[in-house]
Protein backbone atom coordinates (compact mmCIF):
# COMPACT_ATOMS: atom_id res chain seq x y z
CA UNK A 1 0.00 0.00 0.00
CA UNK A 2 1.41 3.38 -0.95
CA UNK A 3 2.44 5.79 1.78
CA UNK A 4 -0.07 8.38 0.52
CA UNK A 5 -2.91 5.89 0.93
CA UNK A 6 -1.82 5.02 4.47
CA UNK A 7 -1.66 8.71 5.37
CA UNK A 8 -5.09 9.35 3.85
CA UNK A 9 -6.63 6.47 5.79
CA UNK A 10 -4.82 7.51 8.98
CA UNK A 11 -6.17 11.06 8.72
CA UNK A 12 -9.76 10.06 7.97
CA UNK A 13 -9.81 7.26 10.54
CA UNK A 14 -8.35 9.48 13.25
CA UNK A 15 -11.00 12.11 12.54
CA UNK A 16 -13.78 9.51 12.69
CA UNK A 17 -12.41 7.92 15.88
CA UNK A 18 -12.11 11.33 17.56
CA UNK A 19 -15.68 12.23 16.63
CA UNK A 20 -16.88 8.84 17.89
CA UNK A 21 -15.15 9.51 21.22
CA UNK A 22 -16.67 12.99 21.47
CA UNK A 23 -20.30 12.12 20.85
CA UNK A 24 -22.50 10.30 23.36
CA UNK A 25 -25.11 9.65 20.65
CA UNK A 26 -25.03 6.02 19.39
CA UNK A 27 -26.45 6.94 15.98
CA UNK A 28 -23.72 9.55 15.49
CA UNK A 29 -21.08 7.02 16.56
CA UNK A 30 -22.32 4.67 13.83
CA UNK A 31 -22.36 7.56 11.35
CA UNK A 32 -18.68 8.24 12.02
CA UNK A 33 -17.89 4.52 12.08
CA UNK A 34 -19.21 4.33 8.51
CA UNK A 35 -16.19 6.41 7.48
CA UNK A 36 -14.09 3.27 7.95
CA UNK A 37 -15.70 1.31 5.14
CA UNK A 38 -16.55 4.37 3.08
CA UNK A 39 -12.97 5.60 2.92
CA UNK A 40 -11.64 2.11 2.24
CA UNK A 41 -14.01 1.85 -0.71
CA UNK A 42 -13.00 5.26 -2.08
CA UNK A 43 -9.33 4.25 -1.95
CA UNK A 44 -10.09 0.91 -3.61
CA UNK A 45 -11.55 2.81 -6.55
CA UNK A 46 -8.08 4.09 -7.37
CA UNK A 47 -5.75 1.44 -5.92
CA UNK A 48 -6.53 -2.24 -5.45
CA UNK A 49 -5.22 -3.78 -2.24
CA UNK A 50 -6.49 -7.04 -0.74
CA UNK A 51 -6.01 -5.73 2.82
CA UNK A 52 -8.22 -2.75 1.98
CA UNK A 53 -10.82 -5.07 0.50
CA UNK A 54 -10.81 -7.08 3.73
CA UNK A 55 -10.99 -3.88 5.77
CA UNK A 56 -13.96 -2.69 3.72
CA UNK A 57 -15.82 -5.98 4.00
CA UNK A 58 -15.34 -6.42 7.76
CA UNK A 59 -16.14 -2.80 8.69
CA UNK A 60 -19.17 -2.72 6.39
CA UNK A 61 -20.52 -6.04 7.68
CA UNK A 62 -19.98 -5.01 11.31
CA UNK A 63 -21.79 -1.73 10.69
CA UNK A 64 -24.65 -3.58 9.01
CA UNK A 65 -24.94 -6.11 11.85
CA UNK A 66 -24.97 -3.46 14.56
CA UNK A 67 -27.39 -1.21 12.65
CA UNK A 68 -29.74 -4.11 11.99
CA UNK A 69 -29.72 -5.27 15.61
CA UNK A 70 -30.00 -1.87 17.34
CA UNK A 71 -33.62 -2.46 18.43
CA UNK A 72 -32.61 -5.73 20.12
CA UNK A 73 -29.32 -4.70 21.74
CA UNK A 74 -29.79 -4.46 25.50
CA UNK A 75 -33.38 -5.70 25.30
CA UNK A 76 -33.80 -9.23 23.94
CA UNK A 77 -30.06 -9.50 23.26
CA UNK A 78 -28.00 -9.56 26.47
CA UNK A 79 -25.16 -7.39 25.19
CA UNK A 80 -25.38 -3.76 26.26
CA UNK A 81 -25.32 -1.08 23.59
CA UNK A 82 -22.79 0.98 25.54
CA UNK A 83 -20.32 -1.90 25.36
CA UNK A 84 -20.81 -2.25 21.60
CA UNK A 85 -20.31 1.47 20.92
CA UNK A 86 -17.33 1.68 23.28
CA UNK A 87 -15.61 -1.20 21.47
CA UNK A 88 -16.41 0.19 18.02
CA UNK A 89 -14.87 3.50 19.08
CA UNK A 90 -11.81 1.80 20.54
CA UNK A 91 -11.21 -0.24 17.40
CA UNK A 92 -11.70 2.79 15.13
CA UNK A 93 -8.92 4.47 17.07
CA UNK A 94 -6.75 1.34 16.83
CA UNK A 95 -7.22 1.29 13.05
CA UNK A 96 -6.20 4.94 12.83
CA UNK A 97 -3.07 4.15 14.84
CA UNK A 98 -2.38 1.16 12.60
CA UNK A 99 -2.36 3.35 9.47
CA UNK A 100 -0.37 6.08 11.18
CA UNK A 101 2.56 3.68 11.53
CA UNK A 102 5.02 2.96 8.73
CA UNK A 103 4.10 -0.21 6.86
CA UNK A 104 7.18 -2.11 8.01
CA UNK A 105 6.44 -1.87 11.75
CA UNK A 106 4.07 -4.82 12.14
CA UNK A 107 0.96 -2.79 11.44
CA UNK A 108 -0.45 -5.52 9.15
CA UNK A 109 -0.73 -7.86 12.13
CA UNK A 110 -2.40 -5.05 14.11
CA UNK A 111 -4.81 -4.54 11.22
CA UNK A 112 -5.80 -8.20 11.23
CA UNK A 113 -6.23 -8.20 15.02
CA UNK A 114 -8.49 -5.13 14.83
CA UNK A 115 -10.53 -6.71 12.05
CA UNK A 116 -10.91 -9.88 14.10
CA UNK A 117 -12.20 -7.84 17.03
CA UNK A 118 -14.68 -6.10 14.73
CA UNK A 119 -15.88 -9.45 13.43
CA UNK A 120 -16.47 -10.54 17.03
CA UNK A 121 -18.59 -7.46 17.71
CA UNK A 122 -20.58 -8.01 14.54
CA UNK A 123 -21.15 -11.62 15.50
CA UNK A 124 -21.91 -10.83 19.15
CA UNK A 125 -24.98 -8.79 18.18
CA UNK A 126 -26.53 -11.72 16.30
CA UNK A 127 -28.78 -14.20 18.07
CA UNK A 128 -26.20 -16.96 18.32
CA UNK A 129 -23.41 -14.48 19.03
CA UNK A 130 -25.38 -12.98 21.91
CA UNK A 131 -25.96 -16.44 23.27
CA UNK A 132 -22.21 -17.10 23.17
CA UNK A 133 -21.53 -13.67 24.71
CA UNK A 134 -23.96 -14.44 27.53
CA UNK A 135 -22.23 -17.80 28.13
CA UNK A 136 -18.88 -16.01 28.34
CA UNK A 137 -17.41 -17.51 25.15
CA UNK A 138 -17.14 -14.09 23.47
CA UNK A 139 -15.37 -11.55 25.63
CA UNK A 140 -14.49 -7.95 24.91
Amino acid sequence: MHKEVRLRLAKEYRYAATKMQETPNPARKLFYFSVLFGEAQRVLNSEWDSDLALLHMVTHQTHTQVTTQIPLIGTSLPIEGAVVYEKLTEIASDLATCFEKPENTGSREELYQALGRLAEIGYAVTGNGSYLYEKGFIKF
